[in-house]
C-alpha cells in the first residue's frame, strides 16, 4: 500500500481504523526528512498489511501539527484506536524505524 500525503480530514479518518497508523510528520524543506524518506518508502511497502502509512506535511497542517505536539521534524508516530502510542524523532536508518515500530506495537 502506497504512503497516504493526509491533510486534517484523511489523518481523523485514518484514527477512526482498526489498523494501527504510522504518521510521518515532515516538511518539504527539511533535507533529513528527504534524507530518511526512501527508508520510510520502504516500511510503507513491509508494513503495509499490518498499520496504515501515512506523511503529513507540517507547513501545509500546521495547526495539526501544533495539535499533535510535534516541535521537531521528522517526528514519526504511531497511532493506535485514535491515540498516539509512542514516537520517535529523527530515526537515522530504516532498522532504528523497524526497532521502534516492534517497540511501539508491544505497547
Amino acid at each position: 500500500m502506497a504512503i497516504i500525503n493526509m491533510d486534517r480530514i484523511q489523518f481523523e479518518k485514518s484514527m477512526k481504523e482498526e489498523k494501527p497508523v504510522l504518521v510521518d510528520f515532515w516538511a518539504p524543506w527539511c533535507s533529513y526528512c528527504r534524507r530518511i524518506g526512501p527508508a520510510y518508502d520502504k516500511i510503507a511497502e513491509e508494513y503495509a498489511d499490518t498499520f496504515i502509512v501515512g506523511k503529513v506535511n507540517i507547513d501545509e497542517n500546521s495547526q495539526l501539527a501544533e495539535e499533535e505536539e510535534i516541535e521537531v521534524i521528522p517526528t514519526l508516530v504511531l497511532y493506535r484506536n485514535g491515540k498516539a502510542v509512542d514516537s520517535i524523532v529523527a530515526p537515522d536508518s530504516k532498522a532504528a524505524i523497524d526497532r521502534f515500530i516492534q517497540a511501539a506495537l508491544g505497547k
